[in-house]
């Protein structure tokens, strides 16, 4: 006995699982690609908020440190020695023995060697905000 297919019968369930799975697939791709784009968007975020609070600190950090090369003062030398807490977490760790040096002069009072040590490490700075490479001060 030969079996018969009923090929339009056939046909008809093929279309009915394809009609039932194309949607299930399509949001399923859709979710993924939507979960990337979040994270993406999550990780653009944070980038921002870092770069503002470097960008802050920085320009924080050259206000009141050429304040108080300029006028040192016990307010200005309080200000200035506060912002060296900040200034590391922004910075890489290459420009932290100069950060060092440039503070023990501001604390010993060499503010001639301290003024020349912090044009330098400022135009490091500056490369940093630019996002041009980091040009270290010269020993």
């Amino acid at each position: 006995m030969k079996s018969q297919i009923d090929w339009s019968a056939t046909a008809a369930w093929i279309a009915l699982a394809i009609s039932i799975l194309s949607p299930a697939i399509t949001t399923l791709l859709t979710n993924r690609h939507q979960l990337k784009l979040h994270k993406l968007d999550i990780q653009e975020k944070r980038e921002d908020t870092y770069n503002a609070a470097r960008i802050s600190v920085i320009e924080e950090f050259i206000s009141k440190v050429s304040k108080c090369i300029s006028h040192p003062s016990g307010t200005n030398k309080i200000e200035c020695a506060e912002c060296f807490f900040y200034i590391y977490a922004y910075t890489p760790q290459s420009l932290w023995p100069f950060l060092d040096d440039l503070n023990s002069k501001l604390e010993s009072g060499c503010w001639d060697d301290a003024f020349k040590l912090f044009k330098d490490i400022s135009k490091s700075l500056a490369c940093l905000l630019k996002g041009e490479p980091l040009k270290l001060p010269s020993e």
